[in-house]
């Protein structure tokens, strides 16, 4: 199960396992493959961080806050390097999909309809990595920057909104869920 994604977007050592209490918690929220995930590969950087498989929990509150309300079939999964936070929705017993805020142009967009898709297909082609992810811009600060910590990303510095834009110059490192509530406050 999401053996494609796994293959490409390598764990890092430091992921860590899911406790049980947390696979118990929403074992009946998300699709058995992402449940698998999280047991068998866990939490953590994925790619050096291009992209962070989260701990729902600790995500929950910034979702709430994006979405204006809490709803308890949504579920934060991953974020971007840069902070934008992908959550899976469960309609329907058959129906999901996989949804993104993207904090910077203030837009939550639904991109799947499939957990599956979503990693095996969606995030193996380059010109989503390149869109979605920011890929060449997360190679350079990298490069440049080194690695990311738990929890944190390239905070761009200005945000989008105040007069900031995806370059290099413009990052720094920060924590996603004070950047996540900093952008929100600041482009409301």
């Amino acid at each position: 199960m999401l053996e494609k994604f796994i293959k490409h977007f390598k764990p890092e050592n430091d992921c860590i396992k899911a406790a049980p209490d947390i696979l118990a918690a929403y074992k009946d929220k998300i699709p058995e493959e992402l449940y698998t995930l999280w047991k068998v590969h866990g939490f953590g950087k994925y790619r050096h961080g291009l992209i962070e498989i989260i701990n729902p929990v600790d995500f929950e509150p910034s979702l709430w806050t994006w979405l204006g309300r809490e709803v308890d079939n949504y579920v934060p999964i991953a974020i971007t390097a840069f902070g934008e936070l992908f959550y899976y929705r469960k309609l329907t017993q058959t129906d999901e999909d996989i949804c993104i805020v993207d904090i910077q142009f203030r837009n939550i967009e639904t991109l799947v309809w499939s957990l599956s898709e979503f990693f095996d297909e969606f995030l193996l082609e380059a010109d989503m990595r390149e869109g979605w992810l920011r890929e060449k811009l997360f190679d350079q600060a990298y490069a440049d920057q080194g690695s990311l910590n738990r929890h944190e990303i390239f905070t761009f510095a200005p945000v989008f909104a105040m007069g900031g834009s995806a370059e290099l110059k413009y990052l720094q490192k920060g924590n996603a869920q004070v950047y996540q509530n900093i952008v929100f406050l600041m482009t409301q």
